[in-house]
C-alpha cells in the first residue's frame, strides 16, 4: 500500500514533466529537474504563508490538469510523446522506480546524527504536521531555520501514506537522478557509446567526492537524509540544464527554477547557487547565439533573472521569513540572533587579508582565522585532507581540470573551445572564493574547537566538489555531443577527435568504477547493507511507540538515558513526535549545570567516577536539583531509556517505588506526581525480544 502511496506521488510528478516536454518544448531530460525546481518553489511559497496543506493539494490538482492538457487527443500526438522517451529521462524514471521498490522492501532507517538532529526529524515533522517544520515545538530552545527545500521534497514523496524513513531516501535520490539525467540531456539511444559511461560515471560521484578512505562501516551516499550531496548535485544540474537548453533549445526560464531549487537547499550552501547562476549568467551574456550587440539588452536581462533566482529566494526566507522567526523568538525571551552579521564577517576577514588592522571581536578572532586559513591549506595540499577517492583536495582540482582540458580539446570550433575555457576559469575563481568563505566561517563563526579541527570540512568541501564535476562533465557531454552533429569535414579528422572523447568518457567511468569497487564493499553500500545496520534502531523505534500509545497530546516527556551523547535524545525526540520530548537536562547555565539533550545524571560527587561519554556529558544534579528541573520543565511523565547506577544511587528516592520498575524491565515510564515519580505500566506489551529499560550495572564511584 505504501508503494502505491508513493506511485501517486511519482504519477503527480510526471504528468507535470510530461506537460513540460510536450507543451513547453523542453527536453524529457530536463523536465523531472525543473518540475522538483518548480514544486518545491510552489510548496515553500505556501509553506511561508501558513498554508501548505492547501499548497500540496493546488500542486497535486495543478499536476492533473496540467497533464491532462498535455495528453489532450489532438494530430500528432503519438508521434510527440515519443519525445518522452530519451536515455536521460529513462534513466530518471526506470532509476526511481527501481529505488522505490527497494527501499520499500528493505525499509531502512535514519540513524545518522544530523539526520536525527535535523534532516530526517524535519521531514517527519513536516509531514505530521502538513506545516513547515520551522514553527514546529520541539522542546528545543531555538526554532529550526534551515532551508525547506530538501524537507519539502521529502513531504511530496510522503504525502500519502504512513510516514517512512525510506520515503526520505527515495525523494534525494529521485533528485540525485534528476541531476544525472539533466547531465546527459539530448543524448539519443544509438549514442549509447556516449550516454552508457556518463551515467556509469554519474553514478559514482556522489560515493567519489564524499568516500575518502577504505570504509568498514554502512556507505549510505545513496540512503542519507543529509543535505551536502543533494546541494552540490542540484548546483551541477542547474548548469548542467542550462548547457543543454543552449544545445538544443528549450525554454530558457527552466533555469531560473533549479537556481531557485539550488539556492533553498542548505543554508551554507546558498553561495554555491550564486556559483551556477553566475556561470550560466556569464555563459547567456558572454557568448551569445549571433553577434555580440545583438539582443545584449535581452541578455543583460536574462543574466540579471539567473542571479536574481538565488537572491530572492534568500532575500525572502532568510531575511524576512527566518527574520521574523527570530524577532518572535527573541520578544519571548529567546537568544535572539547570535551569530555575527556575514556581511561585517566578509568586510573586517577580507580586510585582515589585506592588512587592515581588527578591532573588537575580529581581533580575537584574527589568530582563529589564519589558523583555520593555514589548516585548509594543509588539507588541501596534503595527505592530512584526503576527502575524495582520489585523495586530497589538489588531486580532486587535478582530475576536474582535466576534465575541462578534455572537453576543450573535443569541442567542435573556437567559440565552443572559449565558452568552456571561461567555464573552467570562472568555476576555479569560484572555488577559491568559496575556500575564503569557508576560512571566513571557521574563523569568525563557528565555536574555536569547531575551528580547532575544521568541524565537518570534508562535509562542506564535497559539495563543491561535486558541482564542479558535474559542471565539467556537461561541458565535456555537450562537446561531445556537438562533435557528433558535425558534418564529417575534414573526413576523418573530426570522426576521430568523437572516438578519442568517447574512449575518454569510457576511461573516465571505468576508472571511477574500479575505484568505487576497491573502497566501497557491496554488503557496506545501499546495494547490500544488512539489515542489522538498524537492530537498535529499530528496537528504540518500537520502544517508543508502545510508550506513546499510553501517552495523550498533553504529555510532556522528560528522557533519561545514561551514558548518552545526544544521539539518543534527539531520536527520541523524532520517534516520539508528535508528542514532545523536553530538552532534557537544562536548568541553568553554569560550570555545575550541562546542557540538555540527553546525557549521563548524577549527584556531583559521582562525577569523577564516571568515563568516557559519561564523563563528557555528565548533567551534575543533586537529588533537589534534578527534581527540580523536572518539575519546572513541565514534564508530566520521564521516559527511562537507559538507567545504571550513578542514577540509582542519585535519585532512586525521588521515585515511589525506588526505581524497582525500571530495574525489573517492568515499565521505563513514570509519571510526575505530588507524591514522587510514580512508575506507570504499559497497556500495551513491548516487543518481543526487548526489555523496557536497557538497564547497566556498573561501579558505582566511591
Amino acid at each position: 500500500m505504501e508503494l502505491l502511496c508513493v506511485g501517486v506521488s511519482l504519477a503527480a510528478l510526471f504528468l507535470l514533466c510530461a506537460f513540460l516536454t510536450l507543451r513547453c518544448k523542453l527536453a524529457a531530460a530536463l523536465a523531472p529537474l525543473t518540475a522538483l525546481g518548480a514544486l518545491v518553489l510552489w510548496l515553500t511559497l505556501w509553506g511561508m504563508a501558513g498554508h501548505l496543506l492547501s499548497g500540496m493539494w493546488a500542486a497535486l490538482a495543478g499536476c492533473a490538469a496540467l497533464g491532462a492538457a498535455a495528453f489532450r487527443p489532438r494530430p500528432g500526438l503519438r508521434a510527440a510523446s515519443r519525445a518522452l522517451c530519451t536515455p536521460g529521462a529513462a534513466l530518471f524514471w526506470g532509476g526511481t522506480a527501481l529505488f522505490a521498490v527497494y527501499f520499500f522492501v528493505r525499509q531502512p532507517l535514519a540513524i545518522g546524527f544530523d539526520e536525527l538532529n535535523l534532516w530526517a526529524t524535519a521531514v517527519k515533522v513536516t509531514v505530521t504536521d502538513d506545516a513547515l517544520y520551522s514553527t514546529a515545538s520541539l522542546g528545543v530552545p531555538w526554532p529550526v531555520t534551515q532551508n525547506p527545500g530538501l524537507p519539502l521534497l521529502g513531504y511530496f514523496f510522503s504525502f500519502f501514506g504512513a510516514y517512512a524513513d525510506w520515503k526520505i531516501y527515495l525523494a534525494y535520490d529521485a533528485l540525485a537522478l534528476a541531476v544525472f539525467a539533466a547531465v546527459l540531456g539530448e543524448l539519443r539511444w544509438g549514442q549509447y557509446r556516449m550516454w552508457v559511461p556518463l551515467a556509469a560515471a554519474l553514478w559514482c560521484v556522489p560515493w567519489f567526492f564524499t568516500t575518502y578512505n577504505r570504509i568498514i562501516y554502512l556507505s549510505t551516499v545513496y540512503m542519507s537524509a543529509y543535505g551536502d550531496i543533494p546541494a552540490g548535485l542540484a548546483v551541477g544540474g542547474a548548469v548542467a540544464v542550462w548547457l543543454a537548453l543552449r544545445r538544443g533549445g528549450g525554454p530558457r526560464w527552466a533555469v531560473l527554477l533549479v537556481l531557485a531549487l539550488a539556492a533553498n537547499l542548505k543554508a551554507n550552501t546558498f553561495v554555491l547557487a550564486l556559483v551556477a547562476a553566475g556561470l550560466t549568467a556569464l555563459d547567456g551574456w558572454l557568448f551569445p547565439d549571433g553577434p555580440f550587440r545583438k539582443g545584449l539588452a535581452k541578455r543583460t536581462g536574462f543574466a540579471a533573472l539567473c542571479m536574481a533566482a538565488p537572491l530572492v529566494l534568500y532575500y525572502l526566507w532568510n531575511i524576512r521569513y527566518v527574520g521574523a522567526l527570530v524577532a518572535q523568538n527573541s520578544a519571548a525571551g529567546g537568544m535572539g540572533d547570535t551569530t555575527p552579521s556575514l556581511a561585517q564577517v566578509v568586510l573586517n576577514g577580507v580586510g585582515l587579508l589585506l592588512g587592515r588592522p581588527a578591532t573588537g571581536f575580529y581581533a580575537e578572532r584574527e589568530a582563529q582565522f589564519r589558523q583555520a586559513m593555514a589548516d585548509m591549506s594543509a588539507q588541501f595540499w596534503t595527505d592530512a585532507g584526503t576527502v575524495s577517492m582520489v585523495g586530497q583536495g589538489c588531486r580532486v582540482v587535478a582530475l576536474i581540470l582535466v576534465v575541462f582540458a578534455a572537453a576543450v580539446l573535443l569541442a567542435p570550433g573556437a567559440r565552443a573551445r572559449w565558452r568552456i575555457v571561461c567555464m573552467a576559469a570562472a568555476s576555479t575563481v569560484c572555488f577559491g572564493g568559496y575556500n575564503l568563505m569557508l576560512a571566513l566561517s571557521y574563523g569568525f563563526i563557528f565555536k574555536p574547537f569547531q575551528a580547532a579541527v575544521l568541524t565537518d570540512y570534508n562535509r562542506y568541501i564535497y559539495s563543491y566538489y561535486i558541482a564542479w564535476f558535474l559542471i565539467a562533465l556537461a561541458c565535456l557531454a555537450g562537446a561531445l555531443q556537438a562533435g557528433a552533429a558535425q558534418p564529417a569535414r575534414p573526413g576523418r579528422m573530426r570522426r576521430g577527435a568523437v572516438l578519442a572523447g568517447q574512449a575518454f568518457v569510457l576511461l573516465l567511468a571505468g576508472g571511477m568504477l574500479l575505484r568505487w569497487h576497491q573502497l566501497v564493499l557491496p554488503q557496506l553500500s545501499v546495494l547490500g547493507f544488512s539489515d542489522a545496520e538498524f537492530i537498535d534502531r529499530r528496537t528504540d523505534r518500537a520502544e517508543a511507540e508502545r510508550v506513546s500509545q499510553n501517552l495523550t497530546g498533553a504529555d510532556r516527556i522528560f528522557f533519561v538515558s545514561q551514558g548518552d551523547t545526544g544521539l539518543k535524545w534527539f531520536a527520541a525526540v523524532f520517534d516520539f513526535y508528535p508528542l514532545q520530548v523536553d530538552y532534557s537536562g537544562t536548568l541553568e547555565p553554569g560550570p555545575d549545570y550541562g546542557g540538555g539533550g540527553g546525557g549521563t545524571f548524577g549527584l556531583p560527587e559521582l562525577r569523577d567516577g564516571a568515563a568516557g561519554t559519561k564523563q563528557a556529558y555528565y548533567h551534575a544534579y543533586t537529588a533537589p536539583q534534578f527534581d527540580a528541573i523536572v518539575r519546572q520543565s513541565g514534564c508530566t511523565v520521564l521516559y527511562l531509556q537507559n538507567v545504571d547506577e550513578f542514577f540509582l544511587q542519585s535519585y532512586a528516592s525521588l521515585f515511589t517505588d525506588g526505581l524497582a520498575a525500571a530495574q525489573n524491565g517492568v515499565t521505563p515510564l513514570y509519571r510526575v506526581t505530588e507524591d514522587g515519580f510514580s512508575p506507570e505500566l504499559l497497556q500495551a506489551p513491548l516487543p518481543a525480544g526487548t526489555t523496557a529499560v536497557r538497564a547497566t550495572k556498573e561501579v558505582a564511584a566511591p
